[in-house]
């Protein structure tokens, strides 16, 4: 995690730019998390964003609940000051430094958000128990909407995800920054199979899934308590 966290931390200020050519559809993916959270209403919603990044999210759901309280959670403090600055013309938005895999949120949540950062906990045990933390901070009726990378069971369709990620960065990229890319991706990614993950949260006490977009092993859901 601290190798994901030096990488992060040199590069906060190019990420905005970076991950649109890097992840296919991006904006698409956010949208669809952000279109399972509760309809508007005059409810002060508490959302949590996990691994907030540079803010991307929460800019979304602040957008959509201006008067909804935002506690905002990473890791690197260079994303965090990124995220503050993108966020400065909203109230009721908090933010906190913490290793995701040691977090334990506080108080309850409405909703709890995160995108392309909970594949970078270690092992499925170590979702596992992100996931129940997750379960513990929502209240009745409450949802978690995650947008991240997975992988396929199945080897031959997982060649072909990652055929049409590199087809997707060779638009923006050299074939030398995709190897570079692929690299890191070895090294600082542990997706997990994503029918196992949905498995997983219907153990842990889920009682509805829903997957709201999806290409290839991009993928956001969401997941109701």
């Amino acid at each position: 995690m601290q190798t994901v966290a030096r990488h992060f931390n040199s590069e906060a200020s190019l990420f905005d730019a970076r991950i649109l050519k890097i992840v296919p559809h991006y904006r698409e993916m956010l949208e669809a998390l952000a279109a399972a959270l509760p309809r508007p209403s005059r409810k002060k919603l508490r959302i949590l964003d996990l691994g907030c990044g540079t803010g991307a999210v929460s800019f979304l759901v602040k957008n959509r609940f201006p008067n909804a309280s935002l506690h905002c959670v990473d890791l690197v403090p260079n994303m965090l000051k990124l995220a503050a600055g993108k966020l400065r013309g909203f109230s009721g938005v908090t933010f906190e430094q913490a290793d995701l895999r040691a977090y334990v949120p506080r108080g309850r949540y409405d909703a709890v958000v995160s995108s392309l950062a909970l594949h970078h906990l270690a092992t499925d045990a170590a979702k596992a128990r992100m996931h129940r933390k997750i379960h513990r901070a929502l209240v009745p009726g409450g949802v978690f909407a995650n947008a991240d990378i997975t992988v396929s069971a199945r080897g031959r369709l997982q060649a072909y995800y990652l055929a049409k990620w590199a087809e997707f960065i060779r638009r923006s990229y050299s074939e030398a920054d995709i190897r570079r890319n692929y690299r890191r991706y070895q090294r600082e990614d542990r997706p997990s199979v994503l029918l196992k993950e949905l498995r997983e949260l219907e153990r842990i006490g889920f009682r509805r899934l829903e997957i709201l977009w999806k290409y290839c092993n991009f993928v956001t859901y969401a997941a109701y308590k």
